[in-house]
């Protein structure tokens, strides 16, 4: 059963994304998710271990993401990533 929730930005080596945390009496865990990527869930005990495992979570699917060639947004529209030089296409020339 989830009692609160709390919305917290979370600065990471590939750009600051947005995480909500709920607090899970049950499981007696702060359960986290980052609405912009879904794939992206974690816990942690104490509030300061579940910000510290979302920051590792993010970092960790947005490496697998540009290591597939994907480029990632964060939430202040910052890119990161690389576009392969065989889709850059000449405009204007």
């Amino acid at each position: 059963m989830v009692t609160s929730q709390k919305k917290l930005n979370i600065a990471t080596r590939k750009g600051t994304f947005v995480c909500v945390f709920k607090w899970d009496k049950k499981d007696k865990a702060f359960l986290v998710s980052v609405p912009s990527l879904p794939e992206v869930f974690t816990f942690g005990r104490t509030f300061r271990d579940a910000k510290k495992m979302a920051k590792d979570a993010i970092e960790l699917y947005c490496d697998y993401l540009i290591d597939e060639g994907k480029i990632v947004i964060d939430d202040t529209r910052k890119a990161f990533g690389h576009i392969p030089s065989s889709r850059i296409v000449a405009v204007g020339k």
